[in-house]
Protein backbone atom coordinates (compact mmCIF):
# COMPACT_ATOMS: atom_id res chain seq x y z
CA UNK A 1 0.00 0.00 0.00
CA UNK A 2 1.27 3.26 -1.31
CA UNK A 3 1.94 5.80 2.31
CA UNK A 4 1.86 9.53 1.79
CA UNK A 5 3.65 11.78 4.45
CA UNK A 6 2.25 15.40 3.26
CA UNK A 7 2.91 18.47 4.42
CA UNK A 8 1.49 22.26 4.61
CA UNK A 9 2.55 24.90 6.14
CA UNK A 10 0.80 27.67 6.74
CA UNK A 11 0.32 31.33 8.67
CA UNK A 12 -2.46 33.23 9.05
CA UNK A 13 -4.69 31.93 6.55
CA UNK A 14 -7.07 29.65 8.40
CA UNK A 15 -9.80 28.89 5.49
CA UNK A 16 -7.39 28.75 2.67
CA UNK A 17 -6.15 26.35 4.87
CA UNK A 18 -9.22 24.59 6.02
CA UNK A 19 -10.10 24.75 1.85
CA UNK A 20 -6.85 22.73 1.00
CA UNK A 21 -7.52 19.85 3.87
CA UNK A 22 -10.78 19.50 2.31
CA UNK A 23 -9.27 18.93 -1.55
CA UNK A 24 -6.96 16.68 0.21
CA UNK A 25 -9.38 14.90 1.93
CA UNK A 26 -11.30 13.97 -1.74
CA UNK A 27 -8.28 12.78 -3.30
CA UNK A 28 -8.94 9.80 -5.55
CA UNK A 29 -6.37 7.78 -4.41
CA UNK A 30 -7.65 7.85 -1.07
CA UNK A 31 -6.80 10.03 1.86
CA UNK A 32 -6.27 6.98 3.87
CA UNK A 33 -2.93 6.71 1.82
CA UNK A 34 -1.81 10.44 3.45
CA UNK A 35 -0.30 11.23 6.73
CA UNK A 36 -0.63 15.13 6.96
CA UNK A 37 1.15 17.08 8.53
CA UNK A 38 0.00 20.90 9.01
CA UNK A 39 2.78 23.54 10.01
CA UNK A 40 1.31 26.16 11.29
CA UNK A 41 3.79 29.14 11.89
CA UNK A 42 2.56 30.76 14.57
CA UNK A 43 -0.53 32.22 13.20
CA UNK A 44 -2.80 34.91 15.09
CA UNK A 45 -5.61 34.82 13.67
CA UNK A 46 -7.11 31.50 14.91
CA UNK A 47 -5.98 28.83 12.49
CA UNK A 48 -5.10 26.14 15.40
CA UNK A 49 -8.60 26.61 17.12
CA UNK A 50 -9.83 26.52 13.54
CA UNK A 51 -8.60 23.20 12.20
CA UNK A 52 -8.97 21.86 15.47
CA UNK A 53 -12.73 22.57 15.44
CA UNK A 54 -13.01 21.50 11.96
CA UNK A 55 -10.36 18.48 10.89
CA UNK A 56 -10.06 17.30 15.15
CA UNK A 57 -6.43 16.01 14.48
CA UNK A 58 -5.10 13.04 16.06
CA UNK A 59 -1.94 14.56 17.35
CA UNK A 60 -1.36 18.53 18.54
CA UNK A 61 2.72 18.52 18.69
CA UNK A 62 4.22 22.16 19.81
CA UNK A 63 7.91 23.18 18.41
CA UNK A 64 9.45 25.65 20.41
CA UNK A 65 12.68 26.43 19.07
CA UNK A 66 13.19 29.48 16.36
CA UNK A 67 15.55 27.28 14.14
CA UNK A 68 13.39 24.82 12.57
CA UNK A 69 16.71 22.73 11.72
CA UNK A 70 16.98 22.04 15.56
CA UNK A 71 13.48 21.00 16.41
CA UNK A 72 12.15 20.20 19.99
CA UNK A 73 9.11 18.74 19.49
CA UNK A 74 6.78 18.34 22.53
CA UNK A 75 3.30 16.90 21.62
CA UNK A 76 0.28 18.53 23.33
CA UNK A 77 -2.39 16.36 23.41
CA UNK A 78 -3.60 12.97 21.79
CA UNK A 79 -7.13 12.50 20.10
CA UNK A 80 -8.77 8.89 20.61
CA UNK A 81 -10.81 9.15 17.86
CA UNK A 82 -10.11 9.29 14.07
CA UNK A 83 -9.68 12.83 12.36
CA UNK A 84 -12.59 14.03 10.14
CA UNK A 85 -10.77 14.51 6.86
CA UNK A 86 -10.09 10.33 6.87
CA UNK A 87 -6.47 10.74 6.45
CA UNK A 88 -4.12 7.90 7.94
CA UNK A 89 -3.36 10.45 10.23
CA UNK A 90 -3.72 14.08 11.00
CA UNK A 91 -0.42 16.18 12.98
CA UNK A 92 -0.92 20.00 13.53
CA UNK A 93 2.77 21.33 14.82
CA UNK A 94 2.60 24.56 16.28
CA UNK A 95 5.84 26.22 15.47
CA UNK A 96 6.95 28.91 18.47
CA UNK A 97 7.37 31.88 15.70
CA UNK A 98 7.05 32.19 12.14
CA UNK A 99 9.94 30.17 10.18
CA UNK A 100 8.72 31.08 6.78
CA UNK A 101 8.28 28.39 3.65
CA UNK A 102 11.46 26.93 4.30
CA UNK A 103 11.67 26.77 7.83
CA UNK A 104 8.00 25.65 8.03
CA UNK A 105 8.78 22.55 5.27
CA UNK A 106 11.61 21.90 7.57
CA UNK A 107 10.06 21.50 10.57
CA UNK A 108 7.58 19.01 8.48
CA UNK A 109 10.58 16.72 7.37
CA UNK A 110 11.70 16.52 10.37
CA UNK A 111 8.77 15.66 12.20
CA UNK A 112 8.15 13.00 9.80
CA UNK A 113 11.76 11.59 10.37
CA UNK A 114 10.92 11.40 13.81
CA UNK A 115 7.28 10.67 14.09
CA UNK A 116 6.33 8.52 10.83
CA UNK A 117 10.10 6.99 10.05
CA UNK A 118 11.10 5.18 13.12
CA UNK A 119 13.04 2.11 13.12
CA UNK A 120 9.40 0.19 13.90
CA UNK A 121 7.83 2.09 11.63
CA UNK A 122 10.26 0.93 8.73
CA UNK A 123 10.42 -3.18 10.82
CA UNK A 124 6.38 -3.26 10.12
CA UNK A 125 6.82 -1.44 6.59
CA UNK A 126 4.77 1.93 7.77
CA UNK A 127 7.19 4.40 6.97
CA UNK A 128 6.44 6.70 4.22
CA UNK A 129 7.16 6.08 0.63
CA UNK A 130 7.10 9.97 -0.24
CA UNK A 131 6.06 12.96 1.10
CA UNK A 132 4.11 15.76 -0.97
CA UNK A 133 4.92 19.16 -0.50
CA UNK A 134 1.52 21.42 -0.86
CA UNK A 135 0.89 25.15 -0.30
CA UNK A 136 -1.79 26.55 2.14
CA UNK A 137 -3.56 28.70 -1.01
CA UNK A 138 -4.04 26.26 -3.69
CA UNK A 139 -7.18 24.22 -4.83
CA UNK A 140 -6.33 20.98 -5.91
CA UNK A 141 -7.77 18.54 -8.68
CA UNK A 142 -9.28 14.99 -7.10
CA UNK A 143 -6.76 12.66 -8.99
CA UNK A 144 -3.67 15.11 -9.13
CA UNK A 145 -1.68 12.75 -6.26
CA UNK A 146 -2.58 9.73 -7.72
CA UNK A 147 -0.89 10.95 -10.90
CA UNK A 148 1.90 11.95 -9.14
CA UNK A 149 2.29 9.04 -7.56
CA UNK A 150 1.44 6.62 -10.56
CA UNK A 151 4.55 8.99 -12.41
CA UNK A 152 6.99 8.32 -9.32
CA UNK A 153 6.14 4.69 -9.60
CA UNK A 154 6.96 4.89 -13.12
CA UNK A 155 11.00 5.24 -13.30
CA UNK A 156 12.75 4.61 -9.81
CA UNK A 157 15.43 6.90 -11.21
CA UNK A 158 12.66 10.16 -10.67
CA UNK A 159 13.39 11.62 -7.61
CA UNK A 160 10.64 14.41 -7.43
CA UNK A 161 7.51 15.15 -9.51
CA UNK A 162 5.37 18.57 -9.82
CA UNK A 163 2.60 19.54 -10.89
CA UNK A 164 0.77 21.90 -13.80
CA UNK A 165 -0.37 25.07 -12.01
CA UNK A 166 -3.38 27.09 -13.45
CA UNK A 167 -4.77 30.14 -12.53
CA UNK A 168 -6.46 29.95 -9.33
CA UNK A 169 -9.37 32.82 -10.93
CA UNK A 170 -8.61 32.23 -14.37
CA UNK A 171 -9.19 27.64 -14.58
CA UNK A 172 -8.95 27.57 -17.57
CA UNK A 173 -5.34 29.16 -18.22
CA UNK A 174 -2.09 27.26 -17.62
CA UNK A 175 0.63 29.85 -15.87
CA UNK A 176 3.85 27.33 -14.97
CA UNK A 177 4.43 24.09 -16.59
CA UNK A 178 8.40 23.45 -17.45
CA UNK A 179 11.38 25.40 -15.58
CA UNK A 180 14.97 25.62 -16.59
CA UNK A 181 17.88 27.01 -14.83
CA UNK A 182 20.42 28.73 -16.95
CA UNK A 183 24.15 27.76 -15.30
CA UNK A 184 25.58 30.89 -17.30
CA UNK A 185 23.18 33.25 -15.86
CA UNK A 186 21.57 32.27 -12.95
CA UNK A 187 17.96 32.67 -14.45
CA UNK A 188 15.14 30.45 -14.35
CA UNK A 189 13.01 30.78 -17.13
CA UNK A 190 9.81 28.39 -19.10
CA UNK A 191 12.21 27.57 -22.21
CA UNK A 192 15.90 26.06 -21.80
CA UNK A 193 18.93 28.15 -22.87
CA UNK A 194 20.45 27.10 -26.16
CA UNK A 195 23.23 24.00 -25.16
CA UNK A 196 20.57 22.68 -22.69
CA UNK A 197 20.32 18.77 -22.27
CA UNK A 198 16.60 19.33 -22.88
CA UNK A 199 17.02 22.25 -25.29
CA UNK A 200 16.04 19.88 -28.46
CA UNK A 201 12.98 17.87 -26.77
CA UNK A 202 11.46 20.64 -25.25
CA UNK A 203 11.63 22.76 -28.52
CA UNK A 204 9.81 20.11 -30.47
CA UNK A 205 7.30 20.20 -27.66
CA UNK A 206 6.89 24.34 -27.90
CA UNK A 207 5.92 23.72 -31.62
CA UNK A 208 3.62 20.87 -31.29
CA UNK A 209 1.65 22.09 -27.82
CA UNK A 210 2.22 26.15 -28.99
CA UNK A 211 3.63 26.85 -25.76
CA UNK A 212 4.80 26.37 -21.84
CA UNK A 213 2.00 28.51 -20.75
CA UNK A 214 -1.72 30.01 -21.72
CA UNK A 215 -5.10 28.38 -23.23
CA UNK A 216 -3.59 25.07 -23.90
CA UNK A 217 -4.31 21.37 -24.05
CA UNK A 218 -1.29 19.62 -22.36
CA UNK A 219 -0.67 16.04 -20.93
CA UNK A 220 2.29 13.43 -20.38
CA UNK A 221 5.47 14.01 -18.61
CA UNK A 222 8.16 16.53 -18.87
CA UNK A 223 11.77 16.43 -17.65
CA UNK A 224 12.49 19.71 -16.24
CA UNK A 225 15.44 21.14 -14.03
CA UNK A 226 12.96 22.80 -11.60
CA UNK A 227 9.27 21.85 -10.06
CA UNK A 228 7.39 24.46 -7.53
CA UNK A 229 7.06 23.24 -4.02
CA UNK A 230 3.09 24.65 -3.93
CA UNK A 231 2.63 20.87 -5.32
CA UNK A 232 5.62 18.25 -5.24
CA UNK A 233 5.81 15.25 -4.48
CA UNK A 234 9.21 13.52 -3.69
CA UNK A 235 10.86 10.17 -3.00
CA UNK A 236 11.47 9.93 0.62
CA UNK A 237 14.09 7.91 0.59
CA UNK A 238 15.77 9.95 -1.95
CA UNK A 239 15.07 12.72 0.63
CA UNK A 240 17.17 10.76 3.23
CA UNK A 241 20.19 11.08 0.83
CA UNK A 242 19.74 14.19 -0.45
CA UNK A 243 18.80 16.00 2.89
CA UNK A 244 16.46 18.61 4.00
CA UNK A 245 15.95 22.20 2.66
CA UNK A 246 18.69 25.05 3.55
CA UNK A 247 17.36 26.49 6.22
CA UNK A 248 19.06 30.26 5.05
CA UNK A 249 16.27 30.67 2.51
CA UNK A 250 13.31 31.45 4.81
CA UNK A 251 11.53 32.14 1.46
CA UNK A 252 11.67 31.58 -2.00
CA UNK A 253 14.11 29.55 -4.30
CA UNK A 254 14.74 27.00 -1.18
CA UNK A 255 12.29 24.47 -3.66
CA UNK A 256 14.62 25.41 -6.79
CA UNK A 257 17.95 24.44 -4.68
CA UNK A 258 16.26 21.38 -3.66
CA UNK A 259 15.65 20.29 -7.10
CA UNK A 260 18.79 21.50 -8.28
CA UNK A 261 20.54 19.27 -5.56
CA UNK A 262 18.44 16.13 -6.77
CA UNK A 263 19.50 16.67 -10.16
CA UNK A 264 22.87 16.75 -8.92
CA UNK A 265 22.67 13.70 -7.26
CA UNK A 266 21.33 11.67 -10.51
CA UNK A 267 17.60 11.70 -10.16
CA UNK A 268 14.99 12.84 -12.77
CA UNK A 269 13.28 16.05 -11.99
CA UNK A 270 9.76 15.79 -13.92
CA UNK A 271 6.12 17.83 -13.92
CA UNK A 272 3.50 15.64 -14.49
CA UNK A 273 1.01 17.96 -16.97
CA UNK A 274 -1.87 16.00 -16.19
CA UNK A 275 -1.74 16.51 -12.08
CA UNK A 276 -3.19 19.86 -11.85
CA UNK A 277 -2.81 22.47 -9.10
CA UNK A 278 -4.60 25.95 -8.87
CA UNK A 279 -3.31 29.15 -8.04
CA UNK A 280 -2.49 32.54 -7.61
CA UNK A 281 0.11 33.88 -9.88
CA UNK A 282 3.35 34.57 -7.64
CA UNK A 283 4.12 37.89 -9.15
CA UNK A 284 0.48 39.37 -8.13
CA UNK A 285 1.80 38.22 -4.09
CA UNK A 286 5.45 40.50 -5.23
CA UNK A 287 6.30 42.89 -2.86
CA UNK A 288 9.70 44.75 -2.29
CA UNK A 289 10.23 42.92 0.56
CA UNK A 290 9.45 39.47 -1.19
CA UNK A 291 11.70 40.42 -3.83
CA UNK A 292 14.24 40.58 -1.29
CA UNK A 293 14.47 36.66 -0.68
CA UNK A 294 14.58 35.89 -4.32
CA UNK A 295 17.37 38.11 -4.56
CA UNK A 296 19.37 37.42 -1.84
CA UNK A 297 18.50 33.48 -2.31
CA UNK A 298 19.42 33.08 -5.90
CA UNK A 299 22.99 34.47 -4.89
CA UNK A 300 23.42 31.27 -2.61
CA UNK A 301 21.77 29.20 -5.32
CA UNK A 302 24.40 30.00 -7.77
CA UNK A 303 27.42 29.60 -5.72
CA UNK A 304 25.76 26.36 -4.68
CA UNK A 305 25.25 24.58 -7.85
CA UNK A 306 27.49 25.94 -10.35
CA UNK A 307 31.00 24.96 -10.52
CA UNK A 308 33.19 27.42 -8.69
CA UNK A 309 35.12 29.42 -11.45
CA UNK A 310 31.64 30.01 -13.24
CA UNK A 311 29.95 30.74 -10.48
CA UNK A 312 32.42 33.66 -9.54
CA UNK A 313 31.72 35.26 -12.73
CA UNK A 314 27.56 34.69 -12.91
CA UNK A 315 27.91 36.09 -8.92
CA UNK A 316 29.73 38.86 -10.15
CA UNK A 317 27.20 39.87 -13.42
CA UNK A 318 24.18 39.45 -10.90
CA UNK A 319 25.77 41.32 -8.43
CA UNK A 320 27.04 44.03 -10.63
CA UNK A 321 23.13 44.50 -12.30
CA UNK A 322 21.55 44.15 -8.64
CA UNK A 323 23.42 47.16 -7.60
CA UNK A 324 23.00 49.30 -10.98
CA UNK A 325 19.22 48.25 -10.22
CA UNK A 326 19.20 49.24 -6.71
CA UNK A 327 21.11 53.12 -7.80
CA UNK A 328 18.37 53.62 -10.26
CA UNK A 329 15.68 52.59 -7.77
CA UNK A 330 17.14 55.55 -5.53
CA UNK A 331 17.15 58.14 -8.05
CA UNK A 332 13.96 57.31 -9.48
CA UNK A 333 12.21 58.11 -5.78
CA UNK A 334 12.10 54.95 -4.56
CA UNK A 335 14.30 54.67 -1.96
CA UNK A 336 13.21 51.40 -0.10
CA UNK A 337 12.82 50.03 -2.80
CA UNK A 338 16.89 50.72 -3.49
CA UNK A 339 17.54 49.62 0.28
CA UNK A 340 16.31 46.38 -0.39
CA UNK A 341 18.06 45.86 -3.54
CA UNK A 342 20.97 46.68 -1.66
CA UNK A 343 20.22 44.49 1.55
CA UNK A 344 19.74 41.42 -0.58
CA UNK A 345 23.18 41.77 -2.33
CA UNK A 346 24.59 42.58 1.59
CA UNK A 347 22.90 40.08 3.03
CA UNK A 348 23.87 37.60 0.88
CA UNK A 349 27.84 38.41 0.80
CA UNK A 350 27.84 38.48 4.70
CA UNK A 351 25.48 35.59 5.48
CA UNK A 352 22.51 37.08 6.81
CA UNK A 353 20.13 34.55 6.65
CA UNK A 354 16.64 33.71 7.58
CA UNK A 355 13.89 36.24 7.45
CA UNK A 356 13.68 39.73 6.87
CA UNK A 357 14.74 42.05 9.60
CA UNK A 358 13.23 45.77 7.87
CA UNK A 359 9.53 45.66 6.47
CA UNK A 360 9.57 49.36 5.36
CA UNK A 361 7.84 52.64 5.86
CA UNK A 362 4.74 51.77 7.97
CA UNK A 363 0.96 51.73 6.37
CA UNK A 364 -1.43 54.26 7.12
CA UNK A 365 -4.58 55.73 5.37
CA UNK A 366 -4.09 58.01 3.12
CA UNK A 367 -6.07 60.79 4.36
CA UNK A 368 -4.33 60.61 7.51
CA UNK A 369 -1.05 60.62 5.90
CA UNK A 370 -1.96 63.77 3.91
CA UNK A 371 -3.08 65.40 6.84
CA UNK A 372 0.88 64.17 8.59
CA UNK A 373 2.30 65.80 5.91
CA UNK A 374 0.68 69.19 5.47
CA UNK A 375 -0.87 68.64 2.31
CA UNK A 376 -4.66 69.03 3.37
CA UNK A 377 -3.68 72.86 4.24
CA UNK A 378 -2.55 75.77 1.76
CA UNK A 379 -2.04 75.05 -1.89
CA UNK A 380 1.32 72.44 -1.52
CA UNK A 381 2.02 70.77 -5.38
CA UNK A 382 1.93 67.08 -5.02
CA UNK A 383 3.80 64.83 -7.91
CA UNK A 384 1.74 61.76 -9.48
CA UNK A 385 4.31 59.69 -11.33
CA UNK A 386 2.63 58.04 -14.15
CA UNK A 387 4.36 55.54 -15.62
CA UNK A 388 2.90 52.15 -15.75
CA UNK A 389 -0.13 51.07 -17.80
CA UNK A 390 -3.75 52.35 -15.75
CA UNK A 391 -1.27 55.07 -13.65
CA UNK A 392 -3.68 58.02 -15.15
CA UNK A 393 -6.87 55.91 -13.53
CA UNK A 394 -4.92 55.67 -10.70
CA UNK A 395 -4.45 59.01 -10.54
CA UNK A 396 -7.57 59.96 -10.79
CA UNK A 397 -9.02 57.83 -7.95
CA UNK A 398 -6.09 59.14 -5.55
CA UNK A 399 -7.71 63.04 -6.51
CA UNK A 400 -11.43 61.72 -5.49
CA UNK A 401 -9.64 60.08 -2.19
CA UNK A 402 -8.90 63.34 -0.92
CA UNK A 403 -11.15 65.24 -2.17
CA UNK A 404 -12.70 67.67 -0.64
CA UNK A 405 -10.30 68.11 2.14
CA UNK A 406 -7.52 68.81 -0.23
CA UNK A 407 -9.19 70.59 -2.52
CA UNK A 408 -6.12 72.91 -2.58
CA UNK A 409 -3.84 71.05 -3.67
CA UNK A 410 -1.76 71.26 -6.97
CA UNK A 411 -1.81 67.99 -8.61
CA UNK A 412 1.14 67.44 -11.47
CA UNK A 413 0.84 64.67 -13.43
CA UNK A 414 4.32 62.97 -14.57
CA UNK A 415 3.69 60.67 -17.49
CA UNK A 416 5.93 58.78 -19.64
CA UNK A 417 4.70 59.05 -23.88
CA UNK A 418 3.47 55.43 -23.88
CA UNK A 419 1.56 55.27 -21.70
CA UNK A 420 -2.61 55.05 -22.66
CA UNK A 421 -4.18 58.33 -22.00
CA UNK A 422 -0.93 60.68 -22.31
CA UNK A 423 -1.94 62.40 -25.36
CA UNK A 424 -5.45 63.37 -23.64
CA UNK A 425 -6.23 66.93 -22.32
CA UNK A 426 -5.37 66.64 -18.70
CA UNK A 427 -8.44 66.91 -15.96
CA UNK A 428 -9.39 70.50 -14.65
CA UNK A 429 -6.97 71.61 -12.20
CA UNK A 430 -4.48 69.01 -13.30
CA UNK A 431 -0.77 70.23 -14.56
CA UNK A 432 0.51 67.72 -16.81
CA UNK A 433 4.24 66.94 -18.01
CA UNK A 434 4.55 64.07 -20.41
CA UNK A 435 8.35 62.37 -21.50
CA UNK A 436 10.29 59.72 -23.22
CA UNK A 437 12.33 57.14 -21.67
CA UNK A 438 15.40 59.38 -22.76
CA UNK A 439 17.59 60.84 -20.07
CA UNK A 440 17.58 64.10 -22.52
CA UNK A 441 14.05 64.47 -21.92
CA UNK A 442 13.75 63.38 -18.47
CA UNK A 443 16.19 65.90 -17.80
CA UNK A 444 14.73 68.75 -19.57
CA UNK A 445 10.91 67.65 -17.95
CA UNK A 446 12.68 69.11 -14.77
CA UNK A 447 13.24 72.41 -15.54
CA UNK A 448 9.81 73.31 -14.92
CA UNK A 449 9.74 72.19 -11.17
CA UNK A 450 13.27 73.26 -10.34
CA UNK A 451 11.94 76.76 -9.35
CA UNK A 452 8.65 75.39 -7.47
CA UNK A 453 9.60 72.11 -6.44
CA UNK A 454 6.69 69.54 -5.58
CA UNK A 455 5.96 68.55 -2.15
CA UNK A 456 5.64 65.04 -2.29
CA UNK A 457 5.49 62.59 -5.19
CA UNK A 458 3.14 59.49 -5.47
CA UNK A 459 4.48 56.47 -7.20
CA UNK A 460 2.60 53.45 -7.79
CA UNK A 461 3.72 50.25 -7.49
CA UNK A 462 7.04 50.98 -6.39
CA UNK A 463 7.35 51.59 -10.74
CA UNK A 464 8.77 54.66 -11.49
CA UNK A 465 11.51 55.82 -13.92
CA UNK A 466 11.63 59.83 -13.82
CA UNK A 467 14.22 61.16 -11.52
CA UNK A 468 12.02 63.62 -9.83
CA UNK A 469 15.16 66.08 -7.83
CA UNK A 470 12.29 68.09 -5.70
CA UNK A 471 9.78 67.09 -3.04
CA UNK A 472 10.65 65.89 0.80
CA UNK A 473 8.28 62.98 0.76
CA UNK A 474 7.39 59.54 -1.23
CA UNK A 475 3.95 58.51 -0.82
CA UNK A 476 4.01 55.11 -2.23
CA UNK A 477 0.58 52.75 -3.07
CA UNK A 478 0.02 49.82 -3.58
CA UNK A 479 -2.70 49.38 -6.54
CA UNK A 480 -3.75 45.71 -4.97
CA UNK A 481 -4.64 47.67 -1.84
CA UNK A 482 -5.33 51.46 -2.32
CA UNK A 483 -6.62 52.31 1.07
CA UNK A 484 -3.48 53.01 2.27
CA UNK A 485 0.08 54.65 1.39
CA UNK A 486 3.93 53.96 2.88
CA UNK A 487 5.70 57.49 3.55
CA UNK A 488 9.31 57.35 3.37
CA UNK A 489 11.60 60.30 3.25
CA UNK A 490 13.41 61.58 -0.04
CA UNK A 491 15.59 63.96 -1.05
CA UNK A 492 19.09 65.16 -1.06
CA UNK A 493 20.57 64.09 2.61
CA UNK A 494 18.44 60.29 2.52
CA UNK A 495 20.52 60.01 -1.45
CA UNK A 496 23.59 60.75 0.02
CA UNK A 497 22.97 58.15 2.81
CA UNK A 498 21.76 55.60 0.75
CA UNK A 499 24.98 56.37 -1.80
CA UNK A 500 27.31 55.93 1.13
CA UNK A 501 26.12 52.26 2.04
CA UNK A 502 25.96 51.36 -1.80
CA UNK A 503 29.47 52.08 -1.90
CA UNK A 504 30.25 49.77 0.78
CA UNK A 505 27.93 46.78 0.14
CA UNK A 506 28.97 46.91 -3.63
CA UNK A 507 32.86 46.68 -2.35
CA UNK A 508 32.21 43.76 -0.19
CA UNK A 509 29.94 42.23 -2.73
CA UNK A 510 32.17 42.13 -5.58
CA UNK A 511 35.20 40.65 -2.90
CA UNK A 512 32.62 37.75 -1.91
CA UNK A 513 32.15 36.96 -5.52
CA UNK A 514 35.68 36.30 -5.80
CA UNK A 515 36.43 34.40 -2.63
CA UNK A 516 33.21 33.69 -0.72
CA UNK A 517 32.65 29.74 0.20
CA UNK A 518 28.92 28.76 0.53
CA UNK A 519 28.32 27.66 4.49
CA UNK A 520 27.02 24.49 4.99
CA UNK A 521 22.94 24.11 5.36
CA UNK A 522 22.59 20.55 6.64
CA UNK A 523 22.36 20.02 10.60
CA UNK A 524 21.46 17.16 12.66
CA UNK A 525 17.86 17.32 14.19
CA UNK A 526 17.92 17.34 17.87
CA UNK A 527 15.73 13.92 18.97
CA UNK A 528 12.50 14.46 20.31
CA UNK A 529 13.34 12.36 23.54
CA UNK A 530 15.92 15.12 24.11
CA UNK A 531 13.64 17.83 24.22
CA UNK A 532 13.08 18.35 28.26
Amino acid sequence: MTRVAAIIVTWNRKELVSAVLEALSRQSIGAGVIDLVVVDNNSTDGTLDRLVERWSPDVIVDNPTPHAHQPCFRPRSQRAGPNQGGFRSLTIVRNSENLGGCGGFNTGFEYIAHALDTDEARRQGLAPDYVWLVDDDIDIAPDTLDRLVSTMRSDTSIGLVGSRTMDYNAREETIETTIYFDPSTGFMGDHPAPGHRLYDSHARWVERVGGPKGRREYSGVRDVDIVSACSMLARWAAVREIGFWDYRYFIYCDDADWCLRFARAGYRIVCDLDAVIYHTPWHHKLTPARLYYAQRNILWVIQKVIEPERSRRVLEMRVRGLMRDALRAAMNRRLFHAEIIRRSVEDAAVGRVGKLDEQGPRSEPIIDAFARLGLLSGTPRVAVMCGSPDSLESSAKLRAAVHPAGSGIQWIEIVRNDIPGHDHPAPPGVKRIVYSGRRRSKLRRQMSLLFRPVRAAVVFDQTNDFPLLGGEHNLHIDRKNPGVVQVEEDGAAARCEFLSKWLGTRLRAIRWCRTGVPPAHESRPVPIESCA
